[in-house]
């Protein structure tokens, strides 16, 4: 499949975005698009995907298993806004309106309006203008609704937004899901010259959220977009080749949201860039994390003695319990305990809660012999021994 529709120019901006810039695509309703990791889609996923889903009973055919496409998956797989009036149902600009001239003046020396240019100017600036606005709506969707064959970015959603249009309020998950209908349709597959240039991100998304992986553990949170990244679903499209073709894995049980507060701060957080970096800011989010690691241990727990109950023979369960052992057993253990976090080795969404032992410095164990001798280190030598 060759795909037109990717969300590499997105984020490559996102990246380079100034403070004000993130206020504002939040305040637009696409504050979950900051925090994706996504920089291009596996073909051959997309491809199958895009060949399981019926444009006309809105469902992904996995192995006779059916999963409806609705506006709540898009929502939750990408995060941006549900409900509120359709794009189309909107007022096109009035003839005296002259925002979208202005807007064309930034590109005026290119005869076709690219991807490119516009990233130029959103990241030659750090103002968030109603320009910036428009940049940001036509790098949305050309890169997760629809893009043309051709490379020509489609600029007809902007006809719909003028100053006034309250963008927070636009029902885009219904938009997407008739990119995905029209592009579905549209598309000729087997083709050397035809592009797919519809919703792939969506797609390859919902197929990973709702089939088990055996390859790599992910947390199954919402939206989705946080916690997948490219290097992520091109290993699983690898895993399951191997495995001789797509679909293999058992469907995902319904997703219930059980996150906590304070739970996503033990995950990346591209925001923390902005936060406050005092001691009481710093002692607030410790706190935080620790109380969270806490409760995901004993989910974790949970999780494993009732999976162990369900599937005595399943030999994976009974290694995951080893590995939960030693973590509880090392943490009690004499010493002070610290995580390490290397790239190739995973635990929770790309933890690996290895504990190590730290090794006593010099002047630990000078001072731990000196306790076993009944001496102790005083600062002040006419210091007098305290009073009961």
């Amino acid at each position: 499949m060759k795909n037109r529709c990717s969300p590499e120019a997105l984020l490559s901006i996102i990246l380079g975005m100034s403070k004000e810039q993130k206020e504002c695509v939040r305040s637009m309703g696409f504050g979950a698009l900051l925090k994706m990791k996504i920089t291009d889609i596996p073909l051959k996923l997309g491809f199958y995907v895009l060949q399981k889903f019926d444009s006309e009973r809105m469902v992904i055919d996995i192995e006779g298993n059916e999963l409806k496409v609705t506006g709540e998956s898009v929502h939750d797989m990408l995060g941006i806004t549900i409900g509120g009036t359709k794009l189309t149902q909107l007022d096109q600009w009035p003839k005296d309106d002259t925002s979208y001239d202005e807007w064309k003046q930034q590109f005026k020396k290119y005869s076709i309006i690219r991807l490119s240019p516009i990233k130029n100017v959103i990241v030659s600036t750090t103002q968030a203008d109603f320009n910036f606005k428009l940049n940001f709506l036509v790098l949305f969707v050309n890169t997760f609704c629809e893009s043309t064959s051709m490379g020509r970015c489609k600029l007809f959603p902007l006809s719909y937004i003028s100053r006034k249009t309250d963008i927070s309020n636009i029902d885009w998950c219904s938009y997407v899901l008739d990119c995905l209908v029209r592009t579905k349709n549209s598309y000729i597959p087997y083709s050397d010259i035809n592009f797919f240039v519809g919703p792939s991100t969506f797609l390859v998304l919902f197929y990973a959220d709702n089939i088990h992986s055996e390859a790599l553990t992910v947390t199954r949170k919402r939206p989705t977009i946080y916690y997948w990244s490219s290097e992520k679903i091109r290993y699983q499209e690898t895993f399951e080749q191997e495995k001789g073709r797509f679909g293999l894995g058992e469907l995902n049980e319904e997703f219930v949201n059980e996150q906590d507060e304070g739970d996503t701060d033990l995950e990346d957080n591209d925001s923390d860039k902005d936060e406050d970096h005092s001691v009481e800011a710093y002692e607030s989010k410790i706190s935080k994390m620790l109380n969270s690691f806490e409760r995901m241990k004993e989910k974790l727990n949970s999780k494993l003695n009732d999976a162990i109950t369900k599937f005595p023979e399943k030999e994976s369960f009974r290694i995951f319990e080893e590995k939960m052992t030693n973590i509880i057993g090392e943490e009690k253990t004499e010493g002070t305990t610290i995580f390490e976090f290397p790239s190739n080795q995973t635990g929770f969404e790309g933890i690996n809660l290895t504990p190590i032992i730290c090794q006593k410095t010099n002047d630990q164990k000078e001072n731990e012999d000196k306790e076993g001798n009944g001496e102790e280190d005083n600062d002040n030598d006419g210091s007098q021994p305290e009073e009961d």
